[in-house]
This record gives C-alpha cells, sequence and structure tokens, in this order.
C-alpha cells in the first residue's frame, strides 16, 4: 500500500472515534479511521458483515442515541474508513506519527496526530475448567448475539459481579435463547452496605438504572435464576466439553448444568499503543488494567498523542461520546483550525456532561468491584492459556525471582515461565500473573508494571512479514 498521509488518524471505530472523526472533518481536517471490524460502531454497535443483514438489529431504546451517531459518521464522505485493519505499531515520525498496519490494508501511514480511543475487553478470570470448550467472556457471548445472532448454546450460565450480565442475559432470552442462571458473586447485604453515598447518582441518571430493573423483571417472568452472594467455584466438564458449573452459596454447595459459562467481572482498557508509544498510564480500578492519563483536551503525555473512551479509563458508552467530541475539539484547536475561544466555548458543554457522568461511573464501578469475590484458581490452573502456564509454575516462578532478590515484575517473572509469550500478547494473562506476584510480594498490583508492550501489537499471520517475490 503507497504510504498516506493525514491530519489525523483515529484508531477503534466506536462512539469515541466517531465523534472525534466529526469534530475534525467540520473542521476542514483530513482523518482516516482504523478498525479491526469490516464496519464501524465498535462493540456496542456490532455491526453485521457488509454481505449479511440482520432484522431488528440493535433496536433498544439504550443504543437510539448511538445509533444516530453512527449514521452521521457514516456520513461522513471524506472519512477515509479503513475497516479489517490492526494498527501493529506507533512510532514517532518526524513531527508526527509513522502507523503500522496489518489486516485488509497493509502497509503504513502517516498522521501529524493521533487519537486512539480503541475500547476495552473482559477481564480474563482465571479458575478450574476455565478452558473448557463453552466457557467464554460475556463480551464474546455479546459479539456474536448482536452482529450475527447467534446464540451458541442450549443451556447458559453468566457469572460475575458486573450488572451487564443482566441486560446480556435480558438480549439472550429474547433472542430464544435458555438461560439457566445469573450469579452474581457479591452479596446482597454488600450492595446495600455500597449503595447509600452514591443514592443521588443512581436517581439523576434514572436511564440505565431503569433497564437494569427493567432486566430484571424480564428474566424473573422468564423463570431465569437470579441470585446474589452465589460464587461459581469450579466449571465441571463431561468429554472435555463444558457440562456445568459449581457454586457456593451461603455455605453450600449445589451445581447448575450448562453448555455455555460466560463471566463478567469487568473489562481492561485497550491501552497497548499509548504504553508502547511511551504514555504515562496508570492502574486502573477496580478491575485493573492501565488506563492512559489525560489532561482537560484528552491529550497524552505524548505530544500529539491523544486518547478517547475506554483507553482513557472504562467509564461506558456516553462517557465515551464526550470524550471523543472534546478530544475533536482540541486537536482541531492544537492544529489552529479553531481558535481557541471557539475550542473553549465547543468543550465547555462537553465538560460539563461528562462531569455529571462521573458520579453514575463511580456508582457502576462500586457495584462491579470484583474485588474480594474473585474464583481461586487450582494449583493446576492455567493462568497464561497461550504458553500451558499453570499457577503452580507460575508461583515457582515468582518464588525463584524473589530468592534470588530480583526485581519481581510481570516481565522479569515471563523470561522465567514464558507467561506472557503467547499470540495475546499477555493481554489475556498480565492480570492473573501480577494479582499473584502482589499476593506472593505483598506489594500492591497498582505498585507495579506490567508486561512491557512491544511490537506487533496484534497477533498478525507470519506471510504479512513475508515480501512479495
Amino acid at each position: 500500500m503507497a504510504e498516506a498521509a493525514y491530519d489525523v488518524a483515529i484508531v477503534g471505530a466506536g462512539p469515541a472515534g466517531q465523534a472525534a472523526a466529526e469534530r475534525l472533518i467540520a473542521a476542514g481536517m483530513s482523518v482516516c479511521m482504523i478498525d479491526e471490524q469490516q464496519r464501524p460502531g465498535g462493540q456496542i454497535l456490532r455491526q453485521p458483515a457488509p454481505e449479511h443483514r440482520v432484522a431488528g438489529w440493535m433496536s433498544g431504546r439504550l443504543y437510539r442515541h448511538l445509533q444516530a451517531q453512527l449514521r452521521r459518521a457514516e456520513a461522513l464522505a471524506t472519512l477515509d474508513f479503513i475497516g479489517g485493519t490492526s494498527v501493529l505499531g506507533l512510532w514517532r515520525a518526524g513531527d508526527g506519527f509513522r502507523l503500522s498496519l496489518g489486516g485488509q490494508r497493509m502497509g503504513s501511514i502517516t498522521a501529524r496526530r493521533v487519537l486512539v480511543a480503541a475500547g476495552c475487553y473482559d477481564m480474563p478470570v482465571p479458575l478450574p475448567g476455565w478452558t473448557l470448550p463453552g466457557v467464554m467472556s460475556a463480551g464474546g457471548l455479546q459479539t456474536l448475539l448482536k452482529g450475527q445472532q447467534i446464540v451458541p448454546g442450549q443451556a447458559i450460565i453468566l457469572f460475575g459481579t458486573h450488572p451487564l450480565m443482566l441486560v446480556l442475559a435480558q438480549q439472550l432470552v429474547e433472542a430464544g435463547a435458555t438461560v439457566r442462571a445469573v450469579l452474581f458473586a457479591q452479596p446482597l447485604g454488600d450492595l446495600l452496605w455500597r449503595m447509600p453515598r452514591h443514592v443521588l447518582a443512581a436517581l439523576s441518571h434514572g436511564g440505565p438504572l431503569l433497564a437494569v430493573l427493567h432486566s430484571w423483571w424480564v428474566l424473573r417472568r422468564a423463570g431465569v435464576l437470579l441470585r446474589l452472594g452465589a460464587r461459581v467455584e469450579r466449571l465441571v466438564g463431561a468429554k472435555d466439553v463444558l457440562a456445568g458449573a459449581d457454586i457456593i452459596e451461603r455455605g453450600a454447595s449445589y451445581r447448575i448444568e450448562g453448555d455455555i459459562a460466560a463471566m463478567c467481572f469487568g473489562f481492561l482498557p485497550q491501552s497497548d499503543l499509548p504504553r508502547a508509544a511511551g504514555a504515562d498510564v496508570r492502574s486502573a480500578d477496580p478491575a485493573g488494567g492501565w488506563e492512559t492519563i489525560h489532561d482537560g483536551g484528552m491529550r497524552s503525555s505524548v505530544p500529539g498523542l491523544y486518547v478517547a473512551g475506554e483507553t482513557s479509563g472504562v467509564t461506558g458508552a456516553d462517557a465515551a461520546l464526550l470524550e471523543g467530541a472534546l478530544a475533536g475539539v482540541a486537536m482541531a484547536a492544537d492544529a489552529g483550525r479553531i481558535s481557541p475561544a471557539d475550542a473553549k466555548r465547543l468543550a465547555a458543554p462537553l465538560r460539563r456532561k461528562r462531569a455529571r457522568l462521573r458520579a453514575f461511573v463511580d456508582l457502576l464501578r462500586t457495584v462491579a468491584d470484583p474485588r474480594g469475590y474473585l474464583p481461586v484458581p487450582a494449583p493446576d490452573t492455567l493462568i497464561c492459556r497461550c504458553e500451558d502456564v499453570s499457577a503452580a509454575s507460575l508461583d515457582a516462578a515468582i518464588a525463584d525471582a524473589v530468592t534470588l532478590g530480583t526485581q519481581v515484575s510481570a516481565s522479569a517473572v515471563k523470561l522465567r515461565c514464558r507467561a506472557g509469550m503467547g499470540l495475546c500478547q499477555g493481554r489475556s494473562c498480565e492480570w492473573g500473573v501480577m494479582q499473584r506476584i502482589a499476593a506472593a510480594t505483598g506489594a500492591p498490583m497498582t505498585s507495579m508494571p506490567g508486561f512491557r508492550p512491544r511490537y506487533p501489537a496484534r497477533p498478525m499471520p507470519i506471510a504479512d512479514l513475508i515480501e512479495p517475490a
């Protein structure tokens, strides 16, 4: 591919990237938007493949304003949408950046400024049986349902701590699936103890709260088992295929049969590219991962590099829309395409709306906080699934590093047992590795670095590295 040059390259075609593109193109800037999916929308509006049609796609009330934003973004005539393509690397190049691309559109592009709005991914939580076929993340299950209206099993169990499970369960029931149970690990008493300081936030954002309560009502009418304080201890299989989940609730044990079990303990920011580019990050509470530090204009610590949406911290689609718009205004102002006075005028209402959302985000994080409710891996439970590194092997590598007196970090442990060296680049096991380091050393996870980000940021076929004859 001949190298193209843009004023701005946006990584991610979800709500944040769309809102930014709209502002930038209104300011007369050349913009490309790169996404691994064939069509824009992000995970929240996962569109079917171009050759498929899905009746009643994403018709719920919660999605209407997001669909309106998507339609506006798709109507931007000068936006260069690069779908089916991954950004493998991001480097300084002159007074801008060079982005290495892989997938449908290989090669590289340059941009004076870059916005990373790459979203988030489900926090992988290792527990006995989690590598059985039929065990997946809630996000993976929702992707199949949204994009293709596929229900992958006959009897589905959802477990974790995040309220998204209720919305997903309702979507599954309405699609004709049998949802056996929705199991929240946190007891009702813990939720009631946490809630009082967030009551005003809940009342001021009645829409999402009512949606959750409606989902609960729909599920009860459908006969779905809804439990609080029910922890999945292990996932069990027959002939190496998922057969059900063993539950502990109020000291009693029981089993629920099912052929699909989807976990939802929280979400981690997609911040690989900002980290690799040298941007400052911090530990993202409560689930973990790394959120990119930014100023009021969504500027990272690297000049010319901006972040928005879940890359800057998991706060939901509504906040992502506002952050994307803020980033678009800031980039247009920094490029001299709009005046400082206009930038201030345009940003003010966006910042006010974002500030009002903050209280609800804090409420959601408090309710969904997985700390204290996570399942315990057995010694033979795989922590790194790519390289088949068990909890026992990982603990031995950590103990070895402690004995030798070296700094115990995720990267140091990786050199001893290969955890994090697989296709996922450590995204699947980084959290689990750091958790076990923290348990062994007494150091808080927030104080230790994760795996060092490396090129390529995404898996790529070896054939893509071979020059054509």
